[in-house]
């Protein structure tokens, strides 16, 4: 037997399953254990991080996103415990760090704001596992800090170890879409919705440098599965089918569904909207449509407040549309730009793609910079404030998830419709929105130009621009 196959029985308590050995002898640098809940994917982290413990110079680290789902009773800090206390490795808590006789390290952090992943920023490691990957805070940018840890994966030439970034998790959580868009392209969704018995699948079948084993209960043989099952038995639906079959296409607490998203096809200004199942609604020519845009400017004392902590500030998000009421009230949306910038680029930015795209109309939230926005651009840019207060509320106190009913009950209706083909911003605007669960933490500033833009196209609104509707519903200026 192999080095690698043989190392982590020194450590751990039993052989690994079968679908943990698969996952351990993987040669590829990405991989991601996930699934249901139950089939040893804690454990089977622990055991890639402890495979090359015997070379001298290896370093390995198991991250989570908090100190305190770290140091949980169970995580896999004190799995990690369990296994080496009795072990001829010494444990350091300052630096909650095992040393092994080798000289190999096996060290324990967490990654929660931006500015966390800073501490790591002088090391470098041979292996790198995410415990929990949906926990943590994964956007497509450089706030992300499993992309940002790359950099911290490396080695020294003659250290005969693989470098390896590893992670596991279920379905569900704040990163959910973007694991779920890394490792699991809609072909592999599709298979293990049919029940594939394949050990392993890679995102790409000629590069194989991702790998995706998906785990159930049934493939960890020393749970009590029957019992298990039994006690899931009590949660609701989607939640069971998440954790029992590791379903990818639920979410547990999203608002926004992805079967309610409609495409549409673009030729030579003619916007051809398509049903659910691909066929066509019908066709509208965009100078037939009423062009408007809505503004997310960000700011404001909170954003300030998050980015003092070291978590990034919010975007600003501008969002072109058509509105088209003689096609069963449809809504497209045509552009979306998203950027983190101060005020001066940001105003820029504004005037500039609304001249590009002929808005007629801009809408602004009036919050954040809204107001100070509006005074510099408005000769440039027709313009009209919104109330943040827009939309239904909850006992008089509105916010992101009461603009969102207006939002819900368009895209539930399959009435508005998403560019089909886009490989530039498309994805990104998917992702928050399958993304969203209406928790404060969740990045919401292209869910709430959609809000806006929802509302301001109610069936009973004759058009985005009416000031009478506007103002009388709407708390516009």
């Amino acid at each position: 037997m192999d080095q690698q196959q043989t190392t982590p029985r020194s450590y751990a308590p039993h052989q690994p399953f079968a679908k943990q050995r698969t996952f351990l002898e993987l040669n590829c640098q990405e991989a991601f254990y996930g699934g249901g809940a139950g089939p040893g994917k804690t454990e089977a982290l622990l055991m890639a991080a402890l495979q090359y413990v015997h070379v001298p110079g290896y370093a390995a680290l198991l991250l989570r996103r908090d100190f305190a789902r770290l140091a949980l009773p169970g995580s896999i800090m004190d799995r990690a415990k369990q296994w080496l206390t009795s072990s001829d490795a010494r444990w350091n808590e300052q630096r909650k760090t095992w040393s092994f006789p080798s000289g190999a390290t096996l060290q324990f952090g967490y990654i929660d704001s931006p500015d966390d992943r800073y501490r790591y920023a002088s090391t470098e490691f041979q292996f790198i596992g995410w415990d929990e990957l949906t926990e943590f805070r994964l956007a497509d940018d450089e706030s992300n800090p499993y992309l940002f840890m790359f950099s911290r994966l490396r080695k020294t030439r003659g250290l005969n170890v693989p470098v390896r970034m590893r992670s596991a998790s279920n379905p569900g959580g704040t990163g959910h879409a973007w694991v779920k868009n890394r490792f699991i392209s809609p072909k592999i969704l599709k298979a293990t919705a049919e029940g594939s018995t394949r050990q392993v699948f890679f995102n790409d079948a000629q590069r194989k440098d991702r790998a995706f084993v998906p785990a159930l209960l049934h493939d960890n043989p020393a749970i009590d599965a029957e019992a298990y099952v039994a006690r899931l038995s009590h949660l609701p639906p989607v939640t069971r089918q998440r954790l029992i079959h590791g379903d990818w296409s639920v979410r547990e607490e999203a608002i926004l569904r992805g079967d309610w998203f409609r495409y549409y096809t673009q030729q030579e200004g003619a916007l051809s909207a398509m049903q659910s199942d691909g066929t066509l609604l019908g066709t509208v020519h965009e100078r037939d449509c009423t062009r408007f845009a809505v503004l997310d400017t960000a700011g404001g004392t909170k954003d300030k407040t998050s980015q003092r902590k070291g978590k990034p500030g919010s975007f600003s998000a501008l969002g072109i549309w058509d509105f088209a009421p003689n096609l069963g009230n449809a809504l497209f949306l045509r552009h979306v730009w998203r950027d983190r910038v101060e005020f001066v680029p940001l105003c820029e930015n504004v005037v500039r793609i609304c001249q590009q795209w002929n808005v007629p109309i801009l809408y602004l939230e009036n919050a954040h910079h809204g107001q100070a926005v509006e005074n510099i651009i408005r000769d440039q840019v027709p313009t009209r404030l919104i109330s943040p207060a827009t939309g239904l509320s909850r006992g008089g106190v509105p916010g992101k998830v009461e603009r969102s009913y207006a939002l819900q009950n368009k895209l539930s209706r399959g009435e508005i419709f998403l560019p089909k083909h886009n490989n530039q911003w498309l994805l990104p605007y998917e992702q928050e929105l399958l993304g969203w669960t209406g928790h404060e933490d969740d990045i919401a500033d292209q869910v709430d130009i959609s809000s806006y833009a929802a509302i301001l196209c109610e069936t009973n609104a004759p058009k985005p621009i009416s000031p009478t509707y506007a103002a009388s519903l709407y708390g516009l200026r």
